[in-house]
């Protein structure tokens, strides 16, 4: 890859986290729970994918992210108020912003028409309707790509401009101009110094040095910035020249320019000249004397009548380059780039956010697919030291321990570099949202939560499908109409609400909606209109609801661009399946649905019970293992066609024959011999597997059976042991099923399948 190639893709990279950046911070205006700060945040993710695609000539997508701009600092500035109308309007554009993106990205193309509708709309906040923006803002992003090699192949209205307002050539203006750098402003590689120079680049003037909040040097913090600057300046540049210096770093200070009428100057125009022309005579006879060579006519400066509180004054010329900006009394905050105000850029107390690096995925698939191998040979060392018979206070026996231990931190270290939060789906679902409700015509808020839950990378990825059938779902089918839902008294405004959490080892993430709930007599028709049912069949509420999951089943009589409850919910189970994970469904007629995804953490590793049932070794997931037990005499009792229970603590609870389950043997597992393990699935039900022995605890690599031979009911995925066995990883909610609604679930697949 080429160098221009490499600052194309980090360039696209950076428009992700923009783009991330403004739908969060639109989101927060829109919840009107937004600052200062958020619609700054808005603004510069605009500017900078603005400012990045100029370069690369994306011509339309600088002239919209330039009307969009424009939009926004009218927002920033208080001219324009972010009324539910116009915040709407800036969700649109965030949508046709993100397209345009995409499109420059792969080379194709965004809905034209739609982007110049949502141009209009955003021109006609800034006064005027689509003329204006052609003709004025649109031709002023057109002319911000053009480059000094002459692009050729733009086309440009004459416009007449007048610029009295804007421009004044007399000697005398006057401007005080008063900047505090934030921690932010350095962090970038900004300089303090730099931008003292461009102004004084424009005229002359003094410049001082407020250092009223530095702190003892005990308590300096070096990443921080505490130091306030004023720049009485001279110049025949009007105020706009002073504040294109400050466009790029505005948002990381603390900036005002104000202008200084002539009578309110006084003496300190006097000073500025007096102090001009001293520097002016001292640089010419020495020219290498700086600001350090001349203490006195700065203390003499400091008696003036000009007041600033605990200040350096730094009287400077009107030269181009000045050897030194700052005076020895703030030599230390310049060593450090910025002296340390103790706070962020809202001024509270904190770190600087941690340095980060971007690597390719495919490096860390290749790393953790390493570590997994190291996993696996550590394994067979310590069964090959075991069936050494060495001692366990052998160098080698505790060698193998330390390398155990030092195995499992780097396998954990190398699995946090994959965990991400899952914010980069939830981000995703408001667009969604937006889109969905357009089309069907209801009113709906999506709610998120547990955005910063982690999970690993590739579940993440593999996320995003099932949440978009289920979403569509919700609003398609299960919220009502405006107009319904005020006939049955809810809000016409109906919610979906997202949520991710940890628990017991793996993340769950849960879909619900307050709308119509699952008409389950509409179900059951439809499902034995379909032939996916006998008309005969004894269903409960759940096993109802779950017929939706079944493939063919669809409440709707026409194929539309939105599909109905069912109509690709066999393709969510599939795809949750897939990952190792499972769907229910939870339905209260009139008051809504809830979906939960059930997902393990990660794909890679897991830890284990590596147990024994008939001739075979499975694994049992540990997080779903509660404890173990040995039956005794009287405790296990059998009932109905070979079911069996056992009684724990004054309560029975089934028996799963794990041998018999998987068809390893015929005849049933005499329980006294064997040893119960009592676990516990996803809806909180608790079984008991009767397995025919433990051989210890350990951690194994996931290999996916499903990828490498096909899928088996009751098996999770795979595993390579020590000796160079495979063994299988049991799937506890498949294993654990017993009763009626197991063989009715089978009789419903059976169904399915045929």
């Amino acid at each position: 890859m080429d160098a221009m190639a490499e600052i194309r893709q980090t360039f696209f990279e950076e428009c992700a986290d923009g783009l991330a950046e403004l739908e969060s911070g639109l989101l927060a205006i829109e919840n009107g729970s937004a600052n200062s700060d958020t619609v700054n945040a808005v603004f510069r993710a605009v500017h900078s994918i603005k400012g990045g695609a100029g370069a690369f000539n994306l011509n339309e997508l600088v002239q919209f992210a330039h009307i969009f701009e424009t939009t926004l600092d009218e927002l920033r500035s208080n001219r324009l108020a972010a009324s539910p109308d116009i915040v709407k309007v800036l969700l649109r554009s965030a949508d046709v912003l993100a397209d345009l993106v995409l499109a420059a990205r792969d080379g194709g193309e965004a809905d034209a028409a739609r982007t110049a509708i949502v141009s209009e709309e955003l021109a006609a906040f800034v006064g005027g309707g689509h003329g204006a923006a052609s003709g004025g803002v649109a031709a002023k992003a057109s002319a911000d790509v053009v480059n000094d090699d002459g692009m050729e192949g733009l086309d440009f209205t004459p416009v007449t401009v007048d610029l009295s307002d804007m421009m004044d050539f007399s000697a005398d203006n006057r401007f005080r101009v008063t900047f505090k750098p934030r921690a932010e402003l350095y962090e970038k590689a900004n300089e303090t110094s730099r931008l003292i120079r461009e102004c004084l680049a424009l005229g002359s003037g003094m410049v001082t040095c407020d250092a009223s909040e530095l702190p003892a040097l005990a308590d300096l913090q070096p990443e921080g910035a505490c130091l306030t600057w004023t720049i009485n300046l001279t110049t025949q540049a009007p105020e706009a020249a002073i504040r294109e210096i400050f466009e790029f770093v505005e948002w990381d200070c603390d900036l005002t320019v104000e202008r200084v009428e002539d009578d309110a100057a006084g003496d300190a125009g006097d000073i500025d000249a007096a102090l001009a022309a001293l520097l002016m005579q001292i640089q010419s006879d020495s020219p290498s004397a700086g600001i350090e060579d001349i203490d006195e006519p700065a203390e003499a400066a400091a008696a003036m009548p000009v007041e600033f509180d605990n200040v350096v004054p730094m009287p400077v010329a009107a030269v181009s380059e000045p050897r030194a900006e700052v005076s020895p009394a703030a030599e230390p905050a310049s060593r450090a780039k910025a002296a340390a105000d103790g706070g962020d850029a809202k001024g509270g107390a904190g770190a600087p956010p941690p340095a980060t690096i971007r690597v390719d995925l495919d490096r860390v698939d290749r790393l953790i697919n390493l570590v997994g191998e190291l996993v696996i040979h550590q394994v067979m060392l310590s069964q090959r030291v075991a069936q050494a018979g060495l001692p366990r206070a052998s160098e080698v026996a505790v060698g193998m321990d330390e390398l155990e231990q030092l195995t499992r931190e780097i396998q954990d270290s190398v699995m946090a570099i994959r965990a991400q939060p899952v914010k980069s789906v939830f981000q995703k679902l408001p667009r969604l949202v937006r889109e969905v409700a357009d089309v069907t015509g209801k009113q709906v808020r999506l709610v998120t939560e547990g955005e910063w839950t982690e999970v690993d990378k590739t579940v993440i990825e593999r996320l995003s499908d099932p949440l978009t059938h289920m979403i569509r779902n919700a609003i398609d089918h299960g919220i009502e109409s405006p107009e319904k839902r005020r006939d049955v008294g809810k809000h016409e405004e109906g919610t979906v609400r997202v949520a991710a959490m940890h628990r017991s080892g793996r993340i769950v993430i849960e879909i619900s909606d307050d709308g119509a709930g699952i008409n389950r007599a509409v179900v059951r028709n439809i499902a034995v209109t379909k032939n996916l049912i006998p008309a005969d069949a004894n269903l409960t509420d759940e096993e109802t609801d779950n017929l939706i999951f079944l493939p063919g089943f669809s409440t709707k009589d026409k194929v539309s661009e939105l599909s109905g409850r069912g109509v690709g919910m066999d393709v969510v189970k599939r795809s949750v399946q897939a990952l190792g994970g499972r769907v229910s469904i939870s339905s209260r007629p009139g008051e809504g649905s809830v979906f939960t995804m059930s997902l393990p953490l990660t794909l890679a590793v897991l830890d284990g019970m590596i147990v024994t049932a008939g001739e075979h070794t499975l694994v049992v997931p540990l997080t779903a293992i509660i404890e173990t037990l040995k039956p005794k005499p009287g405790e296990v009792r059998g009932f109905g066609r070979g079911q069996r229970v056992i009684a724990v603590r004054d309560k029975f609870l089934p028996l799963v024959d794990v041998a018999a389950r998987l068809g390893y043997r015929e005849e049933p597992t005499d329980a006294e011999s064997g040893v119960a393990i009592l676990v516990e699935t996803e809806n909180g039900m608790r079984s008991a597997l009767l397995l025919d022995a433990i051989q210890g605890q350990r951690q194994v690599v996931i290999k996916s059976l499903e990828a490498n031979y096909g899928h088996v009911p009751g098996v999770a995925a795979a595993t390579i042991l020590g000796d160079g066995r495979v063994a299988l990883i049991l799937d506890i909610d498949v294993v654990a099923a017993t009763g009626r609604a197991e063989q009715h679930y089978t009789s419903l697949n059976l169904q399915a399948a045929e």
